[in-house]
């Protein structure tokens, strides 16, 4: 698993709520959607930790209906309570770099012998098109305690090459205040996806752990991420660990290392590291990160496969109801086949929610 898919597996454990979250802080104010649209990467616990110790004017709604998403308002002694129940429909606006799923590279070489791949196996890019649609819902069952199960299909279709993407995904989390702003999230979920040249599914299930803490001009946020992926050939034990640092009026920091168990016969992540930085630049909310990603494990006609990936993305507030990621990753690997530099685009429109 790679460092950015651990990434991703650490924000869909909170994508319900964030989603379910944000639609209820919108009803009593901006503040924490502005807050977090500002920087992209910040978890709702850091913004609702942030707006309790800067006592910020005005914010009062939005933190009331934060507090009602982590389950703080939950009525002792009248059982199951609902916190959220959120349906949304987004479109997908995304240029991809390979859209079928196929092989990155033309050629590859094996004792000095240089072999063409077929170009019906070859990584197709262009730009995709389709839609998102999700469903949440989450209860308090206890005071600081949450449970929730969400699903989420997304179909793409690229006009160009006449190829079709198929994502669904659906999980359950159970998440509790421990004491002192600490907190544990157990979650377990399934996904699927379909492309012209492939068709997988996994499932998994992770424990989080976070503690949110003062910090001198801002606040902070620091989680340790256990996770065991069962997919169809393996099963694979990940960890990783980061921390979030907002500084007052100087934007968000965050840093996360990850540790992936190598898996024999097949390529994946072996330990990798994430850097962001989220700021105001000239009224733009603007994200930019950086990883690295170690990848072995893989065979490939008797040649051990280790790829060192680098990744850069940009992201930036276009308008409130847009937002676009560029990424560029470069690929060094010791099987030339799979090297190479690739260049994405997504747009990112604002869901409706209902």
């Amino acid at each position: 698993m790679k460092i950015m898919h651990l990434v991703r597996l650490f924000c869909a454990i909170f994508v319900v709520f964030c989603s379910a979250g944000l639609s209820l802080a919108q009803t009593a104010g901006n503040f924490a959607r502005d807050w977090q649209g500002s920087f992209f990467s910040v978890s709702p616990r850091l913004v609702f930790y942030t707006l309790i110790q800067r006592a910020v004017p005005g914010t009062e709604g939005a933190v009331v209906a934060l507090a009602q998403g982590f389950g703080f308002l939950h009525q002792t002694g009248q059982g199951l309570q609902r916190a959220w129940n959120v349906t949304s429909v987004q479109p997908v606006l995304t240029y991809s770099p390979n859209i079928n799923g196929g092989l990155a590279g033309e050629t590859f070489t094996i004792g000095g012998l240089v072999f063409k791949i077929d170009p019906e196996y070859r990584a197709v890019a262009g730009p995709v098109v389709g839609g998102a649609f999700s469903r949440s819902i989450g209860w308090s069952i206890g005071t600081g305690q949450t449970l929730s199960v969400a699903g989420n299909v997304e179909v793409v279709y690229s006009p160009d090459h006449d190829i079709s993407r198929t994502k669904a995904n659906g999980q359950a989390c159970f998440r509790s205040y421990l004491q002192e702003w600490r907190f544990l999230d157990l979650c377990g979920g399934a996904s699927y996806e379909k492309t012209d040249l492939s068709e997988a599914d996994s499932t998994y299930i992770s424990a989080n752990f976070a503690r949110l803490f003062p910090a001198r001009n801002g606040t902070g946020l620091a989680n340790a991420l256990i996770s065991r992926e069962f997919q169809q050939n393996y099963q694979k034990t990940s960890l990783s660990a980061g921390v979030e640092r907002y500084f007052d009026g100087r934007g968000v920091i965050t840093a996360r290392v990850a540790l992936g168990e190598e898996i024999k016969g097949e390529n994946t992540l072996l330990y990798g590291g994430y850097l962001s930085y989220g700021q105001l630049v000239l009224g733009v909310g603007t994200n930019i990160g950086l990883s690295y990603e170690r990848e072995g494990g893989d065979v490939f006609f008797g040649k051990d496969r280790n790829d060192n990936v680098i990744t850069l993305d940009l992201t930036g507030q276009i308008n409130p109801n847009l937002s676009a990621t560029f990424s560029v990753e470069n690929r060094q690997s010791s099987i030339d086949l799979f090297e190479g530099v690739t260049f994405s685009l997504d747009l990112n429109v604002l869901s409706l929610q209902f």
